[in-house]
């Protein structure tokens, strides 16, 4: 903590930087609008920088040849995702990508709230008309923080599943390790706070704990990233 009057890092600039840019630098919304813009292509990034971490992830969905996977989340064919899994599966099999991302940034933007109270979570029905056991496995890829309730959300897609196989979520998100580690270099700071809203993901596990889920989860850090990966077995029969 500081004994700052304001720790608004937007309120420190100067005239000569407002005369430098214009005043268009002071205007709140242009502020937002291009913090905005600057994490848009944080996602792509990062997971493409993060080849390590999608091989954990594909290794854990168990994919083979021929297989048939439900892809549910952000910038998934950006991020390099498509391509990984269809390499995996072959010509066979068959990939099925529900991408939330315009959906996601127009509710964080509009403020919309879930039913659990969360902003920018709503219900997700897109696999509602999907019959039983069509895929062999399914993944949630930068996605887990958008559903409103990962109890419904995560049997649904276990429904949809074949037994015996793996659902994988996997996110790169903001921890409290994180956080704490941004405050320990004062420039890391100062660009966080101008820049960057801190989200947290709703938690998943609820909704994938019941008899015959057998879980497991890894977590990978960095300088320049957080992964959450949690993989469950739909073992029943």
């Amino acid at each position: 903590m500081s004994n700052m009057e304001n720790e608004d890092p937007w309120a420190w600039m100067q005239p000569y930087d407002v005369r430098r840019f214009g005043d268009v630098i002071m205007d709140r919304k242009e502020q937002e609008r291009w913090c905005r813009a600057v994490l848009l292509g944080g996602l792509p990034f990062m997971w493409r920088k993060a080849e390590v971490a999608r091989n954990l992830i594909y290794d854990r969905l168990e994919l083979r040849e021929g297989d048939k996977v439900l892809v549910i989340g952000e910038c998934i064919e950006a991020c390099g995702f498509t391509d990984d899994i269809r390499n995996r599966i072959g010509p066979g099999g068959e990939i099925k990508v529900f991408d939330i991302t315009d959906e996601a940034r127009d509710n964080y933007i509009t403020k919309k709230r879930g039913c659990g109270g969360q902003v920018a979570t709503w219900a997700w029905t897109y696999t509602r008309d999907i019959p039983e056991r069509h895929f062999d496995c399914a993944v949630c890829l930068q996605g887990v923080q958008h559903t409103d309730d990962w109890r419904e959300t995560g049997a649904e897609m276990l429904r949809v599943m074949k037994r015996g196989r793996n659902i994988v979520l996997a996110e790169i998100a903001y921890s409290p390790e994180t956080r704490m580690k941004i405050g320990l270099d004062m420039h890391v700071e100062y660009i966080f706070d101008k820049g960057v809203p801190l989200l947290q993901p709703a938690g998943p596990r609820r909704g994938l704990q019941g008899p015959g889920h057998r879980s497991g989860s890894l977590r990978l850090e960095g300088n320049r990233d957080f992964l959450g990966a949690q993989a469950v077995s739909n073992a029943l029969t």
